[in-house]
């Protein structure tokens, strides 16, 4: 015992000295330390229950400290911080904390109680992502906002956010000042919101930045004002049933089944069939079919498992408040842009609004006095659906090979109201159908999506509801079944 105290220690000390001098080469290493502890505690305690739980507070206690010491020191001590390092580790530590150590710590100081109190826990950290995403929305509002008004004056932009930040002394002062700065050293406004504000959503960037080029910066600042303020209305309107729910009642429905099919149905089983030589109910044996078919791959369930809590989850909070890169698109955002572009439902909203950033843009192009290819060529840099935008290349491409702009729109794909819009009849009116067809693709976008969910949510209530009323008749029937068996044997 007292080798293995040494070593535990000398390996902290050892590794807290790497983590702070070369954190690469700790935060790389660090599982070899770990794996020699946990192999001392194989080969020695065998048998020792005291100190196989000393072994493994040694192992997470080295491996804690050093993604501790590595995080304090790529962001206090490091003038050029490794994200990377920093943002796995940050990661790492939050998930073993609050996924691994504080359940565990829960159930054995309060049993039950504890693990209940655990789940709140996590209910909490779920609202407190869900205000932190609410508050960036309301921030990027309130960004956009200041702006708009203060090119509408006609103010110095720099002067103007400076004193709207003057003001205040939150988040959204620092962000206006960081805009402010990188303004006064010469760069552009989308370049400026790009440095000053990360958060900032891609299609904002990319609109603003296509229309610097084409001088009609004030009315994409007040076409995203409109798009942000109906967004608020939307997330502010009251929801029969919050998004998240169905997926905690299933949830809970599929533990709940697992549970009681594993260790309180068979039990039934056992009596009816000893007591009253009869078999279980269709319903009963239905659900026993499910259970039997998940419980023989438990390797394969429990990684299932850890993949949805280690990766999963965390890769979809991390996508939720990164925005989009429209210069060159995450691996993310090109498989989430395929699978909307090619599923029917969602097909339908990933065009519409689409369609929506692309007609805006080629509106401003030529109302600004600029050539069809040139306004073409602008919506290639908006941060619309990657499917869509191969759909915009083919279409410029064709239209600068010298073929007709109606029929090249066709042929590549992009349907016929913009065919219609760019005819030879109507070339005239090209802006006006133009504008009309981007207030239709956008009350189409909101129709639908109201449409969609007055109809889904009845729909997710209704089946909810036969699931929970199937589960129950499952579970009722064999105490039926035992009550009738055992009745029929009494003779009065």
């Amino acid at each position: 015992m007292e080798i293995f105290i040494i070593t535990s220690v000398s390996i902290l000390l050892l590794y807290a000295i790497f983590a702070y001098k070369w954190p690469k080469f700790a935060f790389v290493t660090l599982p070899i330390p770990v794996a020699v502890l946990v192999l001392l505690e194989s080969l020695i305690f065998v048998d020792d229950e005291t100190s196989i739980f000393a072994a493994a507070i040694a192992s997470v206690t080295i491996f804690l400290t050093t993604l501790f010491i590595i995080i304090i020191r790529e962001n206090r001590f490091h003038p050029k911080p490794n994200r990377l390092i920093t943002t796995i580790a940050k990661w790492i530590l939050f998930l073993v904390l609050v996924v691994g150590l504080l359940p565990f710590a829960c159930g054995i100081l309060f049993g039950p109680a504890g693990i209940l109190a655990y789940i709140f826990l996590l209910l909490i950290i779920g609202s407190i992502f869900s205000f932190s995403y609410a508050s960036m929305h309301a921030t990027t509002s309130f960004i956009f906002t200041t702006i708009g008004s203060s090119i509408r004056q006609n103010l110095p932009l720099p002067m103007a956010l400076e004193s709207a930040a003057t003001g205040l002394k939150d988040h959204r002062s620092k962000v206006l000042l960081n805009i402010r700065k990188w303004l006064v050293e010469g760069y552009s406004l989308s370049e400026a919101l790009k440095r000053g504000y990360p958060q900032c959503p891609g299609y904002a960037l990319t609109t603003i930045a296509a229309t610097e080029k084409i001088n009609q910066l004030p009315s994409a600042i007040q076409a995203i004002e409109a798009d942000l303020k109906a967004k608020s209305d939307q997330s502010n309107r009251l929801q029969p049933i919050h998004p998240l729910y169905p997926v905690i009642v299933i949830a809970y429905e599929f533990f709940l089944v697992l549970t009681l099919m594993k260790f309180v149905v068979p039990r039934f089983n056992d009596i009816i069939t000893e007591m009253i030589q009869g078999s279980l109910p269709a319903p009963t044996e239905f659900m026993l079919n499910i259970v039997d078919f998940f419980y023989p791959l438990e390797p394969i369930g429990y990684g299932l498992i850890i993949l949805l809590i280690f990766v999963f989850i965390p890769a979809w909070i991390h996508c939720r408040f990164r925005p989009r890169r429209p210069e060159k698109h995450y691996l993310v955002s090109r498989i989430g842009d395929f699978l909307k572009w090619n599923l029917p439902i969602l097909h339908s909203f990933a065009k519409n609004k689409s369609m929506v950033h692309v007609l805006e843009i080629l509106r401003l192009s030529l109302n600004s006095g600029y050539t069809v290819n040139h306004a073409i060529a602008q919506t290639l840099n908006l941060d619309v659906n990657t499917r869509f935008k191969k759909k915009l290349k083919m279409w410029l491409e064709k239209v600068e090979s010298g073929e007709n702009i109606s029929a090249a729109a066709i042929e590549s794909g992009l349907g016929t109201p913009i065919a219609w819009a760019f005819d030879n009849v109507n070339q005239n009116n090209t802006v006006a159908i133009l504008e009309t067809l981007e207030d239709f693709y956008r009350s189409n976008y909101n129709f639908r999506a109201n449409l969609a969910r007055f109809i889904l949510w009845p729909c997710a209530t209704i089946a909810m509801g036969a699931s929970v009323a199937f589960i129950a008749v499952a579970i009722l029937l064999p105490m039926v079944e035992i009550i009738y068996g055992l009745v029929s044997m009494v003779t009065p």
